[in-house]
């Protein structure tokens, strides 16, 4: 099946490309198919007039096919109205962390006419999330570089850091600079801890954030959210940034001002959200949600929270009420929409 370059076509349409009795597999972030006549990609994750950028899991049969000398790769990128038709690509960089790919980046063999370009969703200014480029290898730049983005510098005259914590939290202590925004809502950091293993607590006080003994970069674990101490997916220095990125979606600080919102949601609805921005590439979190996402770019973070296959939790924080307006047209029920 062929499609005219640049049409917009139903998802149906645009995964038929890969050819009769092609296999489907749906991530958070994607819709890969792959079938006789070709392998087709659908993601939110153009990134200019050449350069998309998919983000894991891939399944195998997919991995295998992009990775190596498969068949034609047809890419379409996700609007809210369907999928527009990029044309074929080829692989120009493949990510892995510990031998499992985590990222392919993609070059579109005829560049997207600049008309499109926003409509297709690329940001409005592709330097604005820079720190995003640097996970998931350096979670601690990262979070330098999202707090500068988003908070500046650190006032003066700052409490320091307390001796013997383990240097991820040093350095979140040093960005943070004792402003209350980093320390208190739904996920709270102790600046001076009793228990130098107990960094933290929910803001309902439910359970605990502790780290282990005796690590650089310490696992992390819940005490009280499960019968017994349940441990996050990421270590302490790529945690402390998740933490940051959940604050500003869930209690989007300063208390009452920051503009967003919080609303349920199904597959396609979430998608809408998100499609503008970037999948942070970290594992999901645990909290608030068995597999929590987050998204963000260069005015607003998501975050994305799954307990089961049909329904999602989603929160929204903004820098500025612009950046949400596309939000009211989606045709959510919001549980709470400040803008």
């Amino acid at each position: 099946m062929e499609i005219r370059l640049w049409s917009v076509v139903a998802e149906g349409a645009a995964l038929a490309v890969a050819g009769p009795g092609a296999r489907v597999h749906e991530t958070a972030d994607a819709v890969f198919a792959a079938g006789p006549d070709g392998t087709v990609v659908i993601t939110t994750g153009l990134r200019n007039a050449e350069d998309l950028r998919v983000d894991g899991p891939f399944p195998r049969l997919v991995e295998g096919r992009l990775t190596g000398d498969g068949p034609t790769l047809h890419t379409f990128a996700r609007l809210p109205e369907g999928c527009l038709a990029l044309g074929s690509a080829r692989v120009t960089d493949a990510a892995r962390r510990r031998g499992v790919l985590k990222r392919l980046d993609l070059r579109l063999d005829t560049p997207l006419p600049e008309h499109l370009l926003t409509v297709a969703g690329t940001p409005d200014d592709p330097g604005g999330a820079d720190w995003l480029d640097l996970l998931p290898e350096d979670p601690v730049k990262a979070l330098e570089g999202f707090v500068a983005d988003w908070y500046g510098e650190a006032p003066a005259g700052a409490p320091p850091p307390v001796d013997g914590q383990p240097e991820p939290l040093r350095a979140f202590h040093r960005l943070a600079g004792g402003r209350p925004e980093f320390y208190d809502g739904s996920l709270q950091v102790h600046q001076r801890p009793g228990d130098p293993l107990v960094f933290g607590e929910s803001g309902d006080g439910t359970f605990e954030l502790l780290m282990e003994a005796g690590a650089d970069d310490p696992h992390v674990y819940y005490r009280g959210l499960s019968d017994q101490p349940l441990r996050e997916r990421e270590r302490l220095s790529a945690y402390l940034l998740l933490l940051a990125l959940t604050r500003v979606a869930m209690d989007r600080p300063p208390e009452g001002l920051a503009p967003g919102g919080m609303a349920f949601a199904d597959r396609a609805q979430a998608r809408r959200i998100v499609a503008p921005l970037k999948r942070v590439p970290l594992r999901p979190l645990r909290w608030p949600c068995a597999r929590t996402r987050i998204y963000a770019g260069k005015d607003t973070v998501a975050l994305v929270g799954a307990d089961d296959a049909d329904w999602f939790e989603v929160y929204v924080g903004a820098r500025d009420p612009a950046a949400l307006r596309r939000l009211r047209r989606i045709g959510l029920d919001w549980a709470s929409f400040e803008s």
